[in-house]
């Protein structure tokens, strides 16, 4: 459940029921998929310095094309997610 007043209110008044997942739940957050793939993009280089390590990511960043969204179906798979975290009641689920 959301923690700012204004949500935690409006979600009182117009939902039927509260999931219990934690605030930016990963579970139900999609560009978690894309911090992955920067990731395992940018572990490929042998980097030295932090400087070196905000220049590959920034690069690799710019690398990362928009239809990678597309291929992981990010978007359309959200309704899976959430049927997910409330058969988990809120817990940690596969995703």
């Amino acid at each position: 459940m959301h923690t700012a007043l204004n949500v935690c209110l409006w979600c009182l008044y117009n939902c039927s029921q509260n999931l219990k997942a934690p605030p930016k739940s990963p579970d139900l957050n999609p560009i978690e998929h894309i911090w992955r793939e920067l990731e395992v993009r940018v572990r490929k280089h042998d980097i030295k310095t932090k400087s070196e390590l905000k220049t590959v990511m920034m690069e690799e960043w710019v690398d990362i094309d928009a239809e990678i969204t597309k291929k992981k179906k990010l978007v359309k798979s959200i309704p899976k997610h959430l049927k997910a975290v409330v058969d988990a009641k809120g817990y940690p689920t596969k995703y």
